[in-house]
C-alpha cells in the first residue's frame, strides 16, 4: 500500500462520525491501533433512584410492627407482618440495596441490604416460633434472641446515624428516629419499659422514611426540587463540626 493510499485511508476515517465503530476501533498495519482509535468510555447505567423503593419497603413494614408495639393494633396481628417482612421490607429492600451498590452508593447499599436482611430474619423467626413453638426455643430464649438481634442492629445503626451527618436533613431524621426506636425497643425486650414508647417512635421513623421516599419520587418526577431537602452541612450548627471531621481549614 502506498503512502498516499495510507493517508487516504486515515482521511476517510476522519470523515466518519466520531462515534462510528470503524473510526473508534480501526486498526493499522501489523495490528497497531490507528491514530483515530478512541478508548472505550465506561458507561454508567441510569438506574433511577432505588433508594425510594428501599425506604418505602422499610417504612411500611416498620409502621405496621410499630402500631402493634404502640397497642394501636392487637398483638394477634404480629404474624401478619411475615408477608411484609419477606417481600416488601425484606426482598424489596435487598433489591434496592444491590441496585444502590451498583450506583456506587456505599451507605445506601449497606443500609438497605442490612435492613432487608433484618426483616427476612424477623419473618423467619416468627414463622419458626409459630410452627415449632417451644420445640425450637423456649419463650424466654426466643425473646432474648430477638432482644440481642435488636442490640446488634442498634450498634450497627449507630455508625450509620453518624454517617448521615454527611448527607441530607431528611435522611438524618430517619436514622435519628430509628436510633431512638431501637434503643427503646431494646429496653422493652429486656424488661425495662413497655413496648409503647418504642412503637410510637417507630411510627415517627416510618413516617419520616415515607417522607424521604416521597421526596425522591416527586422531585424525580417533576425534574426539580419540588420538596426541598438540603444537605445537613448547609446548616450553620453542623458546618463547623463537619469541617473539623474533614480537617478542612
Amino acid at each position: 500500500m502506498s503512502q498516499q493510499n495510507k493517508d487516504e485511508g486515515v482521511d476517510s476515517l476522519t470523515e466518519l462520525p466520531p462515534n462510528s465503530f470503524i473510526r473508534r476501533y480501526s486498526y493499522g498495519e501489523m495490528g497497531g491501533m490507528s491514530k483515530e482509535y478512541h478508548a472505550p468510555v465506561k458507561q454508567v447505567v441510569n438506574l433511577g433512584h432505588p433508594e425510594a423503593l428501599g425506604l418505602a419497603g422499610f417504612a411500611a413494614t416498620d409502621f405496621m410492627l410499630s402500631c402493634i408495639n404502640a397497642s394501636l393494633l392487637p398483638s394477634t396481628l404480629t404474624n401478619s407482618i411475615i408477608a411484609l417482612g419477606f417481600f416488601y421490607g425484606g426482598t424489596a429492600q435487598l433489591i434496592a440495596g444491590v441496585l444502590t451498590f451498583i450506583k456506587q452508593n456505599t451507605f445506601g447499599g449497606v443500609a438497605f441490604c442490612s435492613y432487608g436482611a433484618f426483616w427476612l430474619t424477623f419473618g423467619v423467626l416468627i414463622t419458626l416460633e409459630a410452627e415449632y413453638g417451644s420445640k425450637l426455643l423456649s419463650e424466654s430464649d426466643y425473646v432474648t434472641a430477638l432482644g440481642f438481634i435488636l442490640v446488634c442492629y442498634t450498634i450497627f445503626n449507630t455508625y450509620l446515624f453518624v454517617a448521615t451527618m454527611a448527607h441530607n436533613i431528611q435522611l438524618y431524621i430517619v436514622f435519628l428516629t430509628l436510633e431512638m426506636q431501637l434503643v427503646l425497643v431494646d429496653m422493652h425486650f429486656f424488661g425495662a419499659i413497655s413496648s409503647i414508647p418504642g412503637g410510637i417512635m417507630g411510627m415517627l421513623c416510618s413516617i419520616s422514611a415515607w417522607v424521604l421516599s416521597a421526596t425522591i419520587v416527586i422531585n424525580d418526577s417533576f425534574g426539580t426540587s419540588t420538596i426541598p431537602n438540603p444537605e445537613l452541612k448547609e446548616l450553620p450548627v453542623f458546618r463547623d463540626w463537619l469541617k473539623m471531621i474533614k480537617n478542612d481549614d
